[in-house]
């Protein structure tokens, strides 16, 4: 499966579990890295885990085209990380 990536950062707590519940949706793996952690998007512990407000690079299936419309309300410039 292609993987496409995106750059994001998420500010608040209820915007971090409104990620979860969207990337639980797609069909295929989510997979969020912060410097050398990498997590799974799918998990709200993980996204809890590392500090998502200053950017995370997050992995998703190029099929999965509404959690990339989604996302794309996040997008940060590269950067900025």
């Amino acid at each position: 499966m292609i993987m496409k990536k995106m750059y994001i950062a998420i500010n608040t707590i209820n915007k971090a579990a409104e990620f979860v519940q969207k990337a639980s949706q797609v069909d295929g793996d989510v997979i969020c890295t912060k410097g050398r952690y990498t997590i799974d998007g799918k998990s709200i512990m993980g996204i809890f885990s590392i500090d998502i407000s200053e950017g995370i690079i997050v992995e998703y299936p190029e099929t999965a085209t509404d959690f990339e419309e989604y996302l794309s309300q996040f997008k940060v410039n590269k950067v900025g990380l």
